[in-house]
């Protein structure tokens, strides 16, 4: 496709200032909605969500929230976690978002590392809470005032109570001025290889991203990011860039729910990850065996809303199978490149420019090289403070001033491709470097294949495949899979067994399969 200039959109500075002008432009316009308990839809202006922020954030200014103070946010995706991150961050506090989906000792280990005696949850965290008091209460952080919890089913008495305080003239919270280089939130990686390390991100970080992404894709319409908050793909791509386009963004506050949203929001933009792909299409093939007909783009049109146009595709590598499929339903599945240490895009497929196979051209703004051994490097404005107290960590991923992303990729007529993880090469015997991923990708483009992982043991190449059930393949018909898969491959190449797996390997929270807990 043929490259084209940056799309235009006022250029955000921090928050604050994003909320406030929103808030002042657009003031009825809706800003989020979403789907209460009882069913009911709820729509909230731009006025109403910077009168809640700077409600709560009144409030936590009242109880000594301010200076720096760490505060971690745990819940599935709701309104009034994005309320309590802006509250925070906006205040000149750091924000922790946690992963809901870890053990509670994980999320205390976590919390306690980011020097975190403050936290934020939604009610399902309220059983665990006397545990988190326990272990939190006595780090240096929670020093002279312990452990301090605020539910957040008690918002609407805290907002309430922070706009009679701002009525009264307390004005400190809203009249802070936000240092957009400061750090604002600490993001913990989902350790797929090692122990996780908490990322710094400055409120500049991920509004520089913002502002880069949206030069890249522009969007019109509902976008509907169903990934969790806590990763930065869902919270600065599937939520404040949607709120950065002054459109209306729907909050999926229970993925399980995501076909019967879809109905709801009717989005013209879903954000998502290869395992929400997946499963769409999964749900598909379930609605053309009871319909008895083949799928075709008006089915997929009305289980999708009536107004799909583009899915934007991150987290996780993405087969090129699905690409192609989506698009004959009428769907440009944009697939894109990030990382939570470049808060998180670095690449993606443009609306009129892209190239099946690659994650798109780098963002305008972002700088990506790869160096002499395939690994992509990344600087500019949008790669992270460093490492949480770690400076060796940060020293070895920001040598040279470039970030080291610990993928390996290429570049190609513009398109960045990546090509695997310099963690996951595998060294032969005769000292060639072989790409997993590579290989893997041979294998998924098989219909019959939903997940497969190739490692090496002893010496060979080994794949373990978990076969898509309703292929009901046999076992023959995966080794003249692996049969075909090795045709002009190289001797080290060659993949000299394949392993049938009958369970999903483990997968984090954004899709991607954590290969350390992969039994050889």
């Amino acid at each position: 496709m043929k490259e084209y200039a940056p799309y235009e959109l006022p250029q955000a500075i921090d928050l604050k200032q994003l909320m406030n002008e929103r808030a002042e432009k657009t003031p009825d316009d809706v800003a989020f909605f979403f789907t209460e308990d009882d069913g009911s839809v709820r729509k909230v202006t731009c006025r109403e969500f910077r009168d809640d922020v700077n409600g709560l954030g009144t409030y936590l200014y009242a109880k000594g929230f301010r200076g720096g103070r760490h505060c971690g946010i745990v819940g599935p995706n709701s309104y009034e976690w994005l309320v309590a991150f802006f509250a925070l961050v906006n205040g000149g506090n750091v924000a922790l978002p946690l992963d809901a989906r870890q053990p509670v000792e994980n999320l205390i280990r976590l919390m306690a590392r980011g020097d975190c005696a403050s936290l934020v949850y939604s009610k399902e965290f309220a059983p665990a809470v006397p545990a988190f008091a326990a272990n939190l209460s006595k780090i240096p952080a929670a020093a002279g005032e312990g452990f301090l919890e605020l539910p957040m089913t008690a918002f609407a008495e805290y907002i309430a109570e922070g706009k009679k305080l701002l009525a009264a003239g307390e004005t400190g919270y809203v009249d802070h001025e936000v240092d957009a280089n400061a750090l604002a939130a600490i993001l913990f990686t989902s350790g797929t290889t090692g122990e996780p390390k908490g990322v710094m991100l400055s409120q500049d970080n991920f509004i520089s991203n913002m502002n880069q992404a949206s030069k890249n894709y522009f969007h019109e319409g509902v976008g509907m990011g169903p990934l969790p908050m806590h990763h930065m793909f869902g919270l600065v791509v599937g939520h404040l860039m949607v709120y950065n386009y002054c459109t209306p963004c729907y909050i999926v506050r229970n993925i399980r729910n995501i076909m019967k949203d879809l109905q709801i929001a009717k989005p013209s933009t879903l954000f998502a990850v290869p395992m929400i792909i997946e499963t769409f299409v999964k749900q598909f093939r379930v609605l053309a065996k009871r319909a008895g007909a083949p799928l075709s783009p008006e089915m997929i049109k009305q289980a999708t809303g009536g107004k799909l146009k583009y899915i934007i595709c991150g987290g996780a590598p993405l087969s090129v199978q699905y690409v192609k499929l989506f698009r004959t339903f009428g769907v440009e599945l944009l697939n894109g490149y990030g990382i939570t240490e470049c808060s998180p895009v670095l690449a993606v497929n443009r609306n009129e420019d892209f190239c099946d196979g690659s994650v798109g051209p780098v963002l305008f703004g972002c700088e990506v090289k790869i160096d002499d051994d395939g690994e992509i490097l990344a600087r500019g404005r949008n790669v992270m403070l460093g490492y949480y107290k770690d400076p060796a960590a940060t020293e070895e991923a920001m040598k040279g001033g470039w970030y080291h992303t610990g993928d390996l990729g290429k570049i190609e007529d513009h398109y960045l491709f990546i090509t695997g993880r310099t963690k996951n090469l595998i060294i032969t015997a005769s000292g060639e470097n072989v790409s997993p991923e590579e290989l893997e990708e041979k294998f998924l483009q098989d219909p019959a294949v939903a997940e497969a992982i190739v490692y090496e043991k002893d010496g060979s190449l080994i794949v373990q495949i978990y076969p898509e059930q309703e292929a009901n393949a046999p076992a023959a018909y995966f080794d003249a899979l692996l049969a075909r898969a090795n045709q002009g491959e190289p001797v080290y190449r060659k993949v000299q067994k394949v392993i049938l797996r009958d369970e999903p390997f483990v997968r984090n929270s954004t899709g991607k399969i954590v290969r350390r807990l992969i039994e050889t």
